[in-house]
Formats: structure tokens, sequence, C-alpha cells
């Protein structure tokens, strides 16, 4: 046999496979960390969306407390207390006995708006006969692409989410100044709304929404009609003649 066929007999060219089972290997983990990637970004993009549906269905809740007549701005039952563990459960802030450094000094059932601060404890208002807002928890749902989707079958639902409806008594400290009255030491009412995502995936901690009420009608003093330091009745000009202000 030549020198020639015996060189080529004797190359070290080309892959071993070794070196194929490597290359190989490396191309799985690359993929593995794509897919991951894919994965975790999906993730994130659903919880935003579904943070922003919480969001939306949050403001109209509120909004629609809001719309209800003074009188009607009250819990129509006590919101019951579900747990005495669960943080991200809007019923665990429900407080009955005195709070310090709160509003709630009494044996009664208050409401704890701000879950970071136990002073923000407010007494609940409830009124069986006249409140018009319901405790809650209300299941809110979206269908999703394939199966039925109902608030008692939510197995195919793409959003599954509970809200709370809390209404307290909410004091103004600017009531007890010199020259101003408030119809009672309760100023305002504040309505406050729990929305917590019970389908799966993130976001797992509620988002709360709250917002103070007013009394439209005003208090007990007409600003118009008040007498001032001298005694006198606050007066308008009708063309050049003085007369009792009425409007």
């Amino acid at each position: 046999m030549s020198a020639r066929p015996r060189s080529r007999l004797g190359a070290q060219d080309g892959m071993t496979l070794v070196e194929v089972l490597m290359a190989l290997f490396v191309l799985c983990v690359g993929l593995l960390g794509y897919m991951t990637t894919l994965s975790t970004s999906r993730a994130a993009i659903n919880a935003g969306e579904r943070s922003a549906a919480m969001t939306q269905i949050g403001e109209q809740t509120l909004q629609s407390v809001e719309s209800l007549p003074y009188a009607s701005v009250a819990d129509s039952a006590a919101p019951t207390k579900t747990t005495t563990t669960d943080k991200t459960n809007p019923t665990y802030y429900l407080v009955t006995g005195a709070v310090a450094g709160s509003s709630c000094n009494t044996a009664t059932s208050c409401y704890q708006w701000d879950p970071t601060s136990t002073t923000s404890a407010e007494l609940l208002a409830i009124d069986a006969v006249n409140g018009k807002v319901a405790p809650g928890p209300t299941t809110v749902v979206a269908p999703g692409p394939t199966g039925t989707c109902t608030t008692i079958n939510t197995t195919s639902c793409q959003l599954t989410i509970a809200v709370y409806r809390f209404v307290t008594d909410a004091t103004d400290s600017v009531c007890s100044q010199t020259g101003v009255s408030c119809a009672s030491t309760i100023s305002y009412k504040r309505v406050t709304v729990a929305v917590k995502n019970t389908g799966v995936g993130a976001p797992h901690s509620p988002l709360y929404f709250s917002s103070i009420v007013a009394n439209n009608a005003g208090g007990i003093n007409d600003p118009l009609s008040a007498t001032g330091a001298t005694g006198a009745t606050t007066t308008c000009l009708d063309g050049t003649t003085s007369v009792p202000c009425i409007h």
C-alpha cells in the first residue's frame, strides 16, 4: 500500500460521538433556558392583564357605591370574617373591639381599611334597612377560549376574582375646630373595595380601592344665613339694595 492511502486512513478529520453528544447537550440547555424565559414572560403578561382587569372592576365598583344616596351608603349586612391567618384575605382585617390609636374604641365591629396600619380601623357602617352595599364577596368571572365558565363552575374561566365592599364611618378633626359645626361626630363615610384574584396565577395579593363619600345635604349650618361676629345675617346686593342671602 502506498504512503498516500495510509495517510488518508489515519486522518483525524470529522467529529467523534462524544463531541456530537456534547453539542446536543449544549443545544438542549440553551433551548431549555429559552423555553423558561418564554414561560416566565407569558406568566408576567397574564399577571399584568389580570391586574388591569381587577383595577377596572375595583374602580367601577367604587363608583357604583359613590353614586348611591348618602343614606344608602352602608353595608346591608355585617361582613363575615373568614380567616384569622391569611393576610391576603380582605376579611382578615375585620376587627371586633377597641383598637389603640384608632377611632374604633368600643366593642363593636370595625374594619382596618389600610392593611399596613392598625390605627386605620374604623367603625363599620351597617344598615339593614337603608344600606344598599352588599359586603360580598361577589364572584366575577371572565370566560376562557373553550369550555363553560360560570360563577359556580370556574374551571374554564380565564379570570376569577372576588369583590369585597366595606363601608366605615370616618371622622374629621376639622369638625371640632372653633366656628365649624358638623351634624354629628361622623363626618363622612369611607368606602373600601377589595378585589382578590381567586384563580390560578398572580397576582396573589388583593388590590384595594378607597374613597370618601360626603353628605351632599351639607352640615346643620347654612353659611349664607349664619350670623357672624356682629350678629348680623349675611347679606347680598340686589342691585343697590342689601337683602338676606338665600342662595
